[in-house]
């Protein structure tokens, strides 16, 4: 009988755990907690209400920018101007345990031909 409380209460302690870190936020970027890819953009697609989100030929991650369209950016330049060049996506390194099914990473800067389109990083 005593057993089976440690069982249960170990399976519900596990279970909490994994949503906090399933639901927790993505932090804040920094220099320190970003990590940088290249890649050529395949298709630019709206993500809710202001947000974009990225795909680069060959990658199979999505890249996202919430509330970026608030910021001044459009969707349609960027779905006229950004399909076939060449950017360099910084996004923030975060982890959560739906990361191997959804694969989709946080942007926190995106630079075209060294110039900064958005930029997060403080």
């Amino acid at each position: 009988m005593f057993n089976k409380k440690i069982v249960i209460a170990s399976i519900f302690f596990a279970l909490l755990l994994t949503l906090a870190f399933t639901f927790r936020p993505v932090p804040n970027a920094s220099t320190k907690n970003t990590l940088k890819t290249f890649g050529t953009v395949e298709a630019v697609n709206e993500a809710g209400e202001d947000g974009v989100i990225f795909k680069l030929r060959g990658d199979d991650r999505t890249y996202y920018i919430d509330k970026c369209l608030r910021k001044g950016l459009t969707l349609s330049d960027l779905q006229e101007k950004l399909p076939g060049k060449s950017i360099e996506i910084y996004y923030v390194k975060y982890w959560t345990p739906l990361d191997p099914l959804s694969k989709r990473k946080h942007i926190a800067k995106v630079d075209v031909n060294r110039i900064t389109l958005y930029s997060s990083i403080k």
